[in-house]
């Protein structure tokens, strides 16, 4: 039983299709039925079941991938233990996305030896990544996680605005107020949306939309509109004729650093979650 076996089997599990096992691994796709079915002689087994082109990984298949799948990992750890050549970290950002880019650049210039890059959401890379910045859902048992910070929910005003003269007001007393805020598919919209309809009472009149966070400041600024943002997220570029006020209802959004719980951690990346603890306790 040769290792590539066991590689081209963990590919075939997950994905069950050896065409892209093939392209993955630039081999013709031949070859890499006939090297699954000498595993399956060698083994005894048949790991999937075929139905004309159509592969299904069966029990027997689970099983076996359940337990190479970890032994596949601690060979990849070891590898890289003693690898002199640069590691490549993949996040996706889901949430904090703009403190994100500031913690690549941070730690791009104090670690020469690993590198990091951004994926961000496609139904073909949503799974291909080794930490995602995210809020904290209701289930949480896919994921090992670090909560990074509880970021607090402010208001932001223009210098033009009424509410530029108080330092706090209730989120009930904005239930008239005209909203500058992110797309609803964007999880800060939607915190934002569910606090005010749980501790407000009402669901924010948004009159303007965009994922772009200069153009809603710049908004903001003109006395279109008031906006919702965490407070750390805000302050990174504040703006010149804007005022922060608190909320009376405080509410925060949490900022977690995750990774599937299947994921053995190799040296790069437990320096890399350490340094991020760090980062954000400092900042």
């Amino acid at each position: 039983m040769e290792l590539l076996q066991l590689r081209y089997f963990k590919e075939a599990a997950e994905c069950e299709n050896f065409s892209s096992v093939a392209q993955k691994y630039m081999v013709p796709q031949p070859s890499i039925s006939k090297t699954i079915k000498k595993l399956e002689q060698e083994l005894g087994v048949q790991l999937f079941d075929r139905h004309g082109k159509k592969i299904v990984l069966n029990g027997n298949g689970k099983f076996f991938y359940e337990k190479i799948s970890t032994a596949l990992s601690n060979i990849d750890e070891g590898i890289q233990h003693f690898s002199t050549s640069k590691c490549n970290i993949i996040l996706y950002p889901q949430a904090g996305g703009r403190l994100v880019s500031l913690l690549i650049a941070d730690f791009l210039t104090s670690n020469k030896d690993i590198f990091l890059s951004s994926v961000y959401y496609s139904s073909e890379n949503e799974n291909h990544y080794d930490f995602t910045f995210m809020q904290m859902q209701e289930d949480m048992s896919p994921f090992n996680y670090e909560d990074l910070m509880r970021d607090e929910i402010i208001v932001i005003v223009s210098e033009d605005h009424p509410l530029s003269k108080v330092d706090e007001v209730s989120i009930k007393d904005l239930k008239d107020e005209k909203f500058i805020a992110h797309y609803p598919s964007m999880n800060l919209r939607q915190f934002t949306d569910h606090y005010c309809k749980t501790e407000g009472g009402f669901e924010p009149e948004v009159t303007f939309e965009t994922h772009d966070y200069s153009a809603l400041r710049y908004l903001v600024e003109k006395n279109r509109g008031i906006a919702l943002l965490p407070k750390a997220f805000f302050q990174i570029q504040q703006g010149n004729h804007i005022h922060i006020v608190s909320l009376k209802e405080k509410a925060y959004r949490p900022l977690l650093l995750a990774w599937k719980k299947e994921k053995i951690l190799n040296k790069a990346e437990k320096k890399f979650i350490t340094y991020t603890k760090n980062w954000f306790s400092n900042l």
